[in-house]
């Protein structure tokens, strides 16, 4: 199993500069399972929001990769609820990295449960996730 971070979904359905690598990496690995978590729909609308307020999509865009996503997410991830354990999870996380937000503390806190492996952009979480045991596969590059 595989757990999609935000960034790996906003570079594809937001077309990223590597939206290509990117989702080539996704079907490498979607017969392993491809999970996201309920939180991952938020953010991914913060990602939709932010992006139509400073101009980079237009709100025609927005709409657009806002229904591809959610018809991928419905068909082709399985999504997890969030528990709360994985509050917990993500507080104790964020008290042993200085380099850990809360949303990305929370990903990785789901993922763990799990027992998923973690696919994201963000060369941060990366690390921490490696530090906490988490495999990360290279999603681009």
């Amino acid at each position: 199993m595989t757990y999609l971070d935000t960034s790996v979904l906003a570079a594809v359905f937001f077309r990223e500069a590597t939206a290509a690598a990117v989702a080539a990496g996704m079907r490498r690995h979607a017969g392993e399972g491809l999970l996201i978590s309920a939180w991952t729909l938020t953010e991914m609308a913060s990602v939709g929001a932010i992006k139509a307020r400073t101009g980079a999509v237009t709100p025609t865009t927005r709409g657009e990769a806002m229904e591809a996503f959610q018809r991928f997410a419905s068909t082709e991830l399985r999504v997890i609820e969030l528990e709360a354990i994985d509050f917990r999870a993500a507080a104790r996380l964020i008290e042993h990295s200085e380099n850990l937000r809360a949303g990305d503390a929370l990903h990785l806190a789901v993922a763990q449960r799990v027992g998923a492996a973690l696919a994201t952009l963000d060369a941060r979480m990366a690390t921490a996730a490696r530090a906490v045991g988490l495999a990360v596969w290279p999603v681009a590059g």
